[in-house]
């Protein structure tokens, strides 16, 4: 299961080493993404309700950790480029309490390799689902 570390800059960590025990981190598995920052929040979303990837800019200002924005939560360690997770239907999600959202952003350091494995680990679910019969 690749996993992908969460960009988290200098300034931050004073903040997010505090309430996550290890580093933050993306992990593409089989059939899920799965976000961890420890009691800042996590998200597992299945690989099926994804429906596109894309990328937007997160400014300093946002902040750090679990954010909530308009109809999305972002995983945040720095500013810079996120991966938009547009989902087909709404999830819930820990950020750090439950909350629900159709969007899911991740600030991962290589969102490019991150966008790349999602997509694999799609079509290989896609291919194993359409496979059965």
């Amino acid at each position: 299961m690749p996993s992908f570390p969460i960009r988290r800059s200098r300034w931050a960590l004073a903040f997010l080493l505090p309430l996550g025990a290890r580093h933050p981190t993306a992990s593409v598995g089989d059939d899920a993404v799965h976000v961890r920052m420890g009691l800042h929040g996590s998200a597992d979303i299945p690989l099926a309700s994804i429906e596109r990837l894309g990328t937007m800019r997160w400014p300093w200002w946002g902040g750090v950790g679990a954010r909530i924005a308009r109809g999305m939560v972002a995983f945040v360690g720095s500013s810079g480029t996120l991966v938009v997770l547009d989902l087909s239907r709404p999830r819930a999600v820990r950020a750090p309490l439950t909350w629900t959202v159709r969007r899911i952003a991740v600030g991962v350091e290589d969102p490019e390799a991150f966008m790349a494995a999602i997509a694999t680990a799609r079509g290989t679910a896609q291919g194993a689902a359409g496979s059965g019969g």
